[in-house]
């Protein structure tokens, strides 16, 4: 499939997932923002070594295929295959990264990476109070925002992440090691958050938890269509949906980043004269 026709049709299913599933009659989509690279984009791998034999799984299988060199993959990457396979590993599972630095989550496409910081860097006006950063990993968004907050929160469960984004904080921001949703709780006045979950998507008491927390703006970055799609139907009722932009963070595969920008809907306040008709 060539690239154009591969950016048409992840366009196209991000659009069907959110009306089927999402139940959203007239997605606000934007073209999808593609790769500047089609293929040697990714920055590190997971090989695995059995019986002598390193490579992928196939699909939906147990059987290891033999590979000598990843097309999608950085050359410092590729290069390092090929220094595990000349190295006679012992069986098991090897991450192959293009730079050094701590062991932690990061997207494996660089570019489009960026591209999805810039976009949600234009979703926001400056002069804003408290940032939420939930799912922060090291800070990435949290510290490209920094600048347009008074405050900046960031929230995840790896103590290691934390530990990083702790490493270069300012004054300003403060980062916690522990379960979003007991900590999105204890927060109040928070004019955006920002949430990049794992693929299975918010549990329902991060749902719960940031319709309590009523930021104005949320930011809702996903890797996974389906369950961004059974999320946005849950918020529907308190968040509006301004804009939906897919990202091809993962080309040559069927993999789709989206990012989607919802405001707080204001509360139904009645009228006077609406009120004196309702006393009859």
């Amino acid at each position: 499939m060539n690239y154009a026709h591969q950016l048409a049709t992840k366009e196209r299913q991000v659009r069907d997932v959110l009306r089927r599933i999402g139940k959203i009659d007239n997605v606000p989509l934007r073209p999808i923002v593609p790769s500047p690279d089609e293929y040697g984009y990714r920055n590190r791998i997971t090989v695995h070594v059995q019986d002598g034999v390193t490579g992928f799984f196939a699909r939906d299988s147990h059987r290891l295929i033999d590979i000598e060199r990843c097309p999608i993959s950085r050359e410092e990457v590729n290069r390092q295959l090929i220094e595990l396979r000349a190295s006679n590993p012992r069986d098991g599972h090897y991450t192959l990264r293009a730079q050094s630095g701590p062991r932690i989550f990061s997207q494996t496409n660089d570019a489009v990476a960026n591209a999805l910081r810039d976009l949600i860097d234009n979703f926001i006006p400056p002069n804003q109070g408290l940032l939420v950063d939930a799912f922060c990993g090291a800070g990435f968004f949290a510290k490209a925002l920094l600048p347009k907050f008074e405050r900046v929160i960031g929230i995840d469960w790896d103590k290691f992440a934390i530990n990083a984004a702790i490493a270069t904080a300012t004054e300003k921001e403060n980062y916690i090691a522990g379960d979003v949703a007991d900590e999105l709780r204890r927060l109040r006045g928070a004019s955006t958050v920002i949430v990049d979950p794992p693929a299975v998507g918010l549990t329902e008491s991060v749902r719960d938890a940031i319709v309590d927390l009523a930021p104005d703006s949320l930011i809702y970055v996903s890797c996974n269509p389906a369950t961004l799609a059974r999320d946005l139907k849950d918020l529907a009722e308190h968040f509006a949906i301004e804009s939906v932009t897919p990202l091809d963070m993962f080309p040559q595969t069927a993999e789709i980043e989206v990012a989607v920008h919802l405001t707080r809907k204001q509360e139904g306040r009645f009228l006077p004269e609406a009120s004196s008709t309702l006393r009859g």
